[in-house]
């Protein structure tokens, strides 16, 4: 898969990769990746961050009208379950409190009807992109095994990150 300068992997090859095309999608964290999908790919999109500001910033970039913007906590999603075709998270794992990055992959899980689909950082791209922040890496090997425990996963290794695909093949157990 192409990757940017940077040696991040580019969204629209992750969305050409795994056939996110007409879907309706719940995009995580403010960024590109919901104009991409909405313009190249026909997605409906909803974009979510718990940051006003950077949602501001997010739709002023779009003029979609396939893109719908909501200030929402991804660890406590109040959409019903199966409610997107596929759920996004483009690198914001990270930025997610390590107790709770097991509810939001849940979360994610519940409310897509197809597939969830994981970008995330290697420790060699953390440090790169996030040196000097309080953010914590995400273990992969923790992260892999997650997902694992969920449904059947397709994953792809790039140079600075790697893409970790959940199908939906039943539904989540409750705690």
């Amino acid at each position: 898969m192409k990757e940017d300068a940077e040696g991040l992997i580019e969204r629209a090859e992750i969305l050409k990769r795994w056939k996110v095309e007409n879907k309706s999608v719940l995009d995580i964290g403010a960024g590109p990746l919901a104009v991409i999908a909405a313009r190249d790919f026909h997605c409906t999109v909803t974009n979510i961050d718990i940051f006003e500001d950077a949602l501001r910033d997010a739709e002023r970039d779009s003029d979609s009208e396939r893109i719908t913007f909501e200030i929402c906590d991804a660890t406590s999603l109040s959409y019903p379950d199966r409610s997107f075709d596929v759920v996004i998270s483009y690198a914001v794992l990270h930025h997610i409190e390590l107790d709770k990055r097991r509810k939001f992959i849940q979360e994610a899980y519940r409310i897509s009807k197809e597939k969830c689909i994981i970008a995330e950082f290697t420790s060699e791209g953390f440090d790169k992109i996030h040196a000097v922040s309080d953010f914590k890496a995400v273990d992969l090997e923790w992260l892999e095994r997650e997902l694992n425990s969920l449904g059947e996963v397709d994953k792809y290794s790039g140079t600075l990150m790697k893409v970790y695909v959940l199908l939906k093949t039943h539904e989540i157990p409750q705690d």
